[in-house]
């Protein structure tokens, strides 16, 4: 018995060292916004508007946001909303995180047959918001929030 729990506790280890092992630091350069990402994704599109990477197993989506007169309070109503409009079903609660120059919140579910994970990012100093879309395989949810938890800003 204690032997079997050890060896639950070693896997459960051995699979976060790894988890961290496959995320490396890339940059959307128009805002020097630099994150985790999964080694060796792709860039699709890198705008001003938009940052998309992707691979076999991830689809992010970064997009800078209009976020005039939004507070940090507006973001769980905003992020629901547009969980609503975009069709997300079997959503989880909302979880709120901060970082060191951001809040953050997200919401994990399904979209259309892949899974989702939605996030804003609201810089502390100026208020700026950023919506972040991981689309990813299933039982990748624990990535996904590696990857929204690792956001900084390049310091000017």
């Amino acid at each position: 018995m204690i032997r079997n729990l050890f060896l639950i506790v070693l896997f459960c280890l051995a699979s976060l060292q790894g988890m961290a092992q496959n995320l490396a630091p890339i940059t959307w350069s128009a805002y020097g916004l630099t994150f985790k990402a999964p080694k060796g994704i792709g860039v699709e599109e890198d705008t001003e508007e938009t940052f998309l990477l992707n691979n076999n197993n991830f689809y992010i989506t970064i997009q800078a946001l209009d976020s005039d007169g939004m507070t940090k309070d507006d973001l769980e109503k905003e992020l629901l909303g547009l969980a609503d409009e975009d069709g997300m079903t079997k959503r989880s609660s909302t979880k709120k995180f901060d970082l060191p120059q951001f809040y953050g919140i997200f919401v994990h579910g399904s979209c259309d047959v892949d899974k989702c994970c939605y996030c804003y990012l609201m810089t502390k100093a100026a208020g700026n918001v950023f919506f972040v879309s991981v689309i990813h395989s299933n039982g990748e949810e624990a990535i996904a929030e590696s990857i929204l938890k690792s956001f900084k800003m390049d310091e000017e």
